[in-house]
């Protein structure tokens, strides 16, 4: 029977961007003229000095507060003295100016109105800003807010987007890489949030905020999540909720059994993985019965699962080494990477060879294997210091210092003509799965015109697809080309960052690090928001999108101009 995906839109109702106000309207219809495009330029050039800036304030054109706000560093204090301002347009800006800073020295200022709800459509800002900059002190207010939202409760109608969001997405940008127990955070109602997860307007935020924290079981009732997985009406509140139930270990293994056989890809991976985490004998052998039959994704998930199994069980070793010969390098690599859980010594082993070997991937892929112990950070470090011209050398390198990755000069600010003109023209990527269009995004003009710039460059033919991870991200951007160590990085551009499935994301490692690697989200990745650039959507060849592999390539990216038949 076939596989469904949840590549549908339209079952999405959550965005971390409040209502449009005036002054947002008149910015979109004047964003790439005078003044507006001077304050574009001076932010991508990260400029906070230029006076554009005080001639924008000095004129009421508050969008100045968000650009301040993505430039970062000392240009946020100059929001603190509109985050209380009277004007409503004024305190907007400067609240979602905050949420682009991520600065906790706005906190004192954030929290100056911690009165009820608020009363205009621009106070919604409020709480994702609070997320990104209020700190642990924000916490206690946003646990309030949440706990406020209960099911049934108004939509508030009126607003374009529902504003009971805004608080849920504040608290899981406030936590989001916490790995906070839900026991350390004081007063969350989890049973109210877990009832949230079925409400039309709620269910996605509340399912998402569960799954950032741990020990869940001690707060929730295993049949209360099943219960919710049962009655939630789409795949990816069901999704999320079967990585809340697998916090619920060996207990939940019979119903996780079960959603593994789910129609539904999204679950069905879910429930695969979620597997990797239990120690029952019958989930363990359904893990190495999936890692040996059927599509190449199911196989992939069930061998990552196998890497948190039972360490050194004969039947998951044999298993993986089987897979170590598999003519699908994704599936062989996998196999590697689990093996090291089990088997070290062995791992290492294959590492080695692979790290010689002429399949670029499968060299790659070693890397990151060897990274693990002493003994392959010294088969790294010799092969870095005999291959210092190489980009596999550099790999090398990176694998041992992952911070040389951030260490890129940045290119400089192209001019708003040619980045305009790029607004006219997709992105077309011949992979080995299909053809992918991608439409630029008009809130991150710069970052589109990058890799359209990579592009007709031919800098992207060949590139590999070198991290796909199921239910989350294809990700693309290696490559053995030495010249693209000198393209240079590009700036944030968190405008209006909604990682939506089919939305293409800028990679980075670090703020203003990112420059030609890349990811389409295959999963509605909610905690990407306002910390990874969106600079595009796909627009044809979501299903190449979701199909694609570890190991596979862009054989040939191009632009072409907006409306052309080949990406109708």
């Amino acid at each position: 029977m076939k596989l469904k995906h949840a590549a549908v839109a339209g079952l999405l109702t959550f965005s971390n961007a409040a209502p449009i106000l005036a002054w947002q309207k008149n910015d979109e219809v004047n964003k790439f003229n005078g003044l507006n495009a001077e304050m574009l330029a001076a932010t991508d050039a990260r400029d906070a000095l230029n006076q554009v800036f005080d001639d924008a304030l000095a004129r009421e054109n508050y969008q100045a507060l968000v650009y301040l706000g993505q430039i970062g560093g000392e240009a946020c204090a100059k929001l603190a003295p509109y985050l209380t301002a009277q004007d409503v347009h004024a305190r907007a800006a400067a609240r979602k100016g905050a949420m682009l800073c991520h600065d906790t020295e706005l906190s004192d200022a954030l929290l100056a109105f911690p009165e009820a709800l608020p009363a205009t459509a621009g106070d919604d800002y409020l709480y994702p800003a609070l997320g990104f900059s209020g700190g642990p002190a924000a916490r206690k207010l946003l646990v309030e807010k949440v706990n406020a939202i209960k099911p049934g409760s108004p939509f508030n109608v009126g607003y374009p987007d529902n504003p009971r969001t805004m608080p849920l997405f504040g608290l899981l940008q406030s936590v989001v890489y916490d790995q906070m127990a839900a026991g350390d955070i004081d007063g969350l109602d989890f049973t109210n949030l877990l009832a949230l997860t079925g409400e039309m307007g709620t269910a996605e935020a509340a399912a998402y905020l569960l799954t950032r924290f741990t020990e869940l079981s001690t707060v929730l009732e295993q049949s209360a999540v099943e219960q919710a997985i049962s009655k939630a009406d789409n795949v990816i509140v069901r999704t999320l909720l079967v990585r809340v139930l697998r916090q619920f270990g060996d207990p939940a293994a019979e119903t996780l059994q079960a959603l593994a056989g789910s129609e539904e890809m999204p679950v069905k991976l879910a429930a695969l993985r979620a597997m990797g985490y239990l120690s029952d004998p019958e989930t363990m052998k359904s893990l190495v019965r999936a890692a040996g039959r059927g599509e190449d994704h199911t196989r992939q998930v069930a061998l990552t699962a196998l890497g948190g199994r039972n360490a050194g069980a004969a039947i998951v070793v044999k298993k993986l080494k089987e897979t170590l010969g598999d003519q699908n390098s994704w599936l062989a690599t996998t196999a590697l990477e689990s093996l090291y859980a089990h088997s070290e010594g062995e791992a290492i082993r294959f590492a080695r060879i692979w790290l010689r070997r002429e399949d670029y991937y499968k060299a790659f892929k070693a890397m990151s294997v060897l990274s693990r112990s002493d003994e392959g950070k010294a088969v790294l470090q010799a092969y870095a210091d005999a291959n210092p011209e190489t980009n596999r050398g550099r790999e090398a390198a990176i694998a041992l210092d992952p911070s040389i990755e951030a260490i890129t000069a940045p290119r400089e600010t192209p001019s708003i003509k040619l980045v305009v003109s790029y607004q006219k023209r997709e992105l077309v990527l011949e992979t080995t799965r299909g053809t992918i269009c991608v439409a630029p995004s008009s809130s991150a003009p710069y970052a589109a015109a990058n890799f359209m710039l990579l592009a007709d460059a031919g800098r992207m033919d060949g590139m590999l697809w070198h991290r796909v991870i199921p239910n989350f991200v294809a990700q693309a951007g290696q490559t053995e080309d030495p010249e693209i160590n000198k393209w240079g990085s590009i700036r944030e551009e968190w405008f209006e960052s909604n990682h939506q499935i089919g939305t293409v994301g800028v990679a980075t490692a670090g703020r203003d690090t990112g420059g030609t690697q890349f990811f389409i989200n295959t999963a509605y990745n909610i905690h990407l928001n306002g910390r990874y650039t969106v600079f595009g959507r796909v627009t044809k060849g979501l299903e190449a999108a979701f199909a694609l592999e570890e190991g596979d390539l862009i054989s040939k990216a191009s632009t072409i101009k907006a409306g052309d038949e080949a990406c109708q």
